[in-house]
């Protein structure tokens, strides 16, 4: 872990325009120059941190990515959500390059999927290869670009990782990089009274005013008591140009009159830890301002190693007391904004009142286990980032609120009298459908999200829609696509069939469509398979016959029930 201090001046030489990228050493390029970015590592996302960088492709897919480096395929994996189709790449330097949401991989790679996907009779996989069964070269292309998994448009998400932690790196650290010289601008601030575990105090926050570089901020009486301190948290902006793109912001530090240093940077961060940006940021008031404070302070329940200090990171001020804290905002190629914060307290601090008790509030550092009935509710620590007022009523299905997010799932549980009962059920949470799990009758699903509970039945199977570029006929390419949908529970299970063999598919859950390759030219009396389940086991199945060729020449055959 590096952090980078008041006294430091961080430079990287590149003459590209902003957001483009180039690299040093031994790197490649993961595709054709000039390589444009669109998000870089460290940016703020719902409910986790950009893990890598994000390469334009001109909402084009198809495209060729490179190898950045020599090494071996080490995984493979490919998935209708999050990453889609993705490649990892093991090097000898101790890094592991990835390559998220591709369309397809390169040829030999491709048939390495393919023919595990028949042995297993799965589409989705997640392959752990060796070291000597899939070696690449630098510069050898290994994948085609796309939108595939949670990808909101077509592009090639990018990350560098340390290949003995798994720990994701922010690549402009370790030779690749972009020219930038517009420094980071403050946007917004905000002040916080924090007890000693660094928890915010509900109702307890100050919008500073914001001047040119020296902003003063009075405390109101009652805003700090004995025992509580101020945390700091910022809104700001990293355009890469004066009126070009912006980043998420590096780097932050600050220090105080009183000899108090705080700081964070994005360097490094594990992927376990990628859901903790919901207490590195104001998520409660980015959730109904859309405006995202990144805090200088973190509670004593925050494990992300951005911080560059021992402690909360709060800083002390007494009764009619006053403080100067001076600010560096600080982006990844050096350029700085200094910025200074006096803040009076002209009140005397009243005697110190916990706010949080195990009373009436569920600590982060504590599990809960709840039963009244056939019901069971379970909440493991570290479930919560923050202190949450307690609320359950068991009578009417609900827990907590619906807008506070949390760390780990809440397991919910059903006691059914036997299996036979519990058939085709599932557990809702606001009224969805839960991916649920059935043992000696009792049913148990998890959520991450709270609000009321329910429990409901689904009888009724997905629907497939059929595609009239579906061909039976000798003009067929093979490539045979499908819309399908669901009642309630949810898609669960696919799979093609061509004459009783397997035929890899894959489900594209953001336009719920299925796609395959059948092998042409088809021969008559061939029987093309569709089997799609829902989660509580639902089914539905449709044939198609390959009929004569003089009676069926370019016509669509409707599949048989």
């Amino acid at each position: 872990m590096r952090f980078l201090f008041l006294s430091f001046t961080f430079i990287f030489s590149c003459n590209l325009l902003a957001q483009y990228l180039t690299v040093q050493g031994n790197w490649a390029l993961p595709m054709d120059a000039p390589v444009e970015l669109s998000a870089g590592f460290g940016d703020l996302r719902p409910n986790h941190f950009h893990m890598g960088i994000d390469v334009r492709t001109g909402g084009k897919i198809n495209l060729p990515i490179y190898a950045c480096e020599a090494g071996f395929v080490s995984r493979i994996r490919v998935s209708s959500v999050g990453y889609g189709w993705v490649l990892y790449v093991q090097h000898p330097n101790g890094f592991t390059t990835v390559y998220a949401h591709c369309t397809r991989f390169a040829e030999r790679i491709q048939q390495v999927y393919l023919d595990s996907s028949r042995v297993r009779q799965q589409n989705e996989l997640d392959l752990i290869l060796p070291a000597d069964f899939l070696p690449v070269v630098r510069g050898e292309q290994i994948a085609f670009s796309g939108n595939t998994g949670g990808s909101t448009g077509p592009h090639l998400h990018f990350e560098l990782r340390d290949t003995k932690t798994e720990h994701a790196l922010n690549p402009f650290l370790h030779g690749f990089s972009v020219s930038d010289q517009a420094p980071p601008l403050l946007q917004g601030m905000r002040v916080y009274a924090v007890d000693s575990c660094g928890y915010t105090i509900p109702g307890k926050v100050l919008n500073v005013v914001l001047t040119q570089k020296v902003h003063k901020v009075v405390l109101p009486a009652g805003f700090l008591g004995q025992g509580s301190k101020l945390g700091i948290a910022l809104e700001v902006t990293d355009y890469f140009s004066a009126g070009g793109r912006s980043y998420g912001l590096f780097s932050a530090e600050a220090f105080s009159s009183k000899n108090e240093h705080v700081a964070f940077e994005f360097d490094e961060i594990d992927f376990e830890d990628s859901r903790y940006i919901n207490i590195h940021h104001d998520a409660a008031y980015a959730q109904t301002s859309k405006r995202k404070f990144q805090k200088l302070f973190k509670s004593n329940d925050n494990p992300l190693t951005i911080y560059a200090y021992d402690g909360n990171g709060s800083f002390q001020i007494g009764a009619k007391d006053s403080l100067q804290i001076q600010i560096m905002l600080r982006d990844i190629n050096g350029n700085e904004t200094l910025h200074s914060l006096l803040i009076s307290n002209p009140h005397e601090k009243p005697a110190y009142q916990p706010f949080f008790t195990a009373q009436t509030h569920w600590l982060p550092n504590a599990a809960y286990d709840y039963q009244q009935g056939a019901w069971s509710l379970h909440i493991d620590s570290f479930t919560f980032y923050e202190p949450v007022l307690k609320k359950l009523n068991f009578q009417a299905k609900t827990i907590g609120n619906k807008q506070t997010i949390i760390q780990k799932p809440l397991q919910i549980s059903y006691q059914f009298s036997s299996d036979t009962q519990a058939q085709k059920y599932c557990i809702t949470m606001n009224g969805a459908a839960l991916s649920g799990k059935l043992e000696q009758g009792k049913l148990t699903a998890t959520t991450k999200t709270l609000g009321t509970w329910g429990l409901r039945q689904d009888l009724i199977p997905p629907v497939i829609k059929e595609n009239p570029n579906n061909k039976l006929d000798s003009t067929s390419s093979g490539k045979f696509y499908w819309s399908v949908s669901d009642d309630f529970s949810g898609m669960a299970y696919y799979a093609c069939y061509q004459n009783g063999n397997w035929v890899p598919a894959y489900y594209d859950a953001k336009t719920k469509q299925i796609s395959t390759q059948f092998k042409v030219p088809f021969q008559e009396n061939e029987v093309l398979v569709l089997l799609v389940k829902d989660a509580v086991g639902n089914e539905t199945k449709k044939e198609w016959v390959v009929p004569a060729a003089r009676e069926t020449e370019n016509q669509i055959v409707s599949p048989s029930e």
